[in-house]
């Protein structure tokens, strides 16, 4: 079965239920894991709250993606036509199709984001912390101190 994102890989990894492909799961992924670290920053998001991120990551439009450096820097090299990275025409891609699929996207997030998949801490705010690693960035769950997810920051961005 083709990828239900991008039609020009097999669906198969960690999304494969989901028809999704493994280099289209990995974007999926980095956007996530980004929306966790902006959520865990963003003031409007009451520590005493009880949502998970997943939820609170839907309830929002996908422009919020904007106000992180990663891409602030993709802008910022498509502008001057440095881009013609695929990792960054896939983001787009896996990007408009997390708009046009938001039950799908409800069920991957309750399935993969809901709760910690180490100790199974419910993900909701003030329950992660975000590390740097080299050319990534790592949610980690402050309960157990494991990773969640972790997204990828391309070297042009250094």
């Amino acid at each position: 079965m083709q990828c239900v994102i991008c039609n020009s890989e097999t669906a198969e990894g960690k999304y494969k239920e989901f028809g999704i492909g493994e280099k289209c799961g990995k974007a999926l992924d980095d956007i996530i894991a980004a929306y966790f670290e902006l959520l865990e920053r963003d003031l409007e998001v009451s520590k005493g709250e009880k949502v998970p991120y997943y939820v609170l990551m839907m309830s929002r439009k996908l422009w919020f993606l904007e106000q992180t450096l990663w891409w602030q820097a993709y802008k910022e090299m498509k502008e001057k036509g440095e881009v013609d990275d695929e990792y960054f025409n896939r983001l787009e891609v896996v990007i408009d199709w997390m708009e046009a699929n938001p039950k799908t996207m409800r069920e991957i997030g309750e399935k993969f984001f809901s709760k910690c998949p180490n100790c199974d801490a419910e993900l909701i705010p003030g329950s992660i912390e975000v590390k740097e690693d080299g050319k990534y960035r790592i949610v980690i769950c402050k309960k157990c101190k494991k990773e969640i997810a972790k997204y990828y920051m391309p070297r042009k961005f250094f």
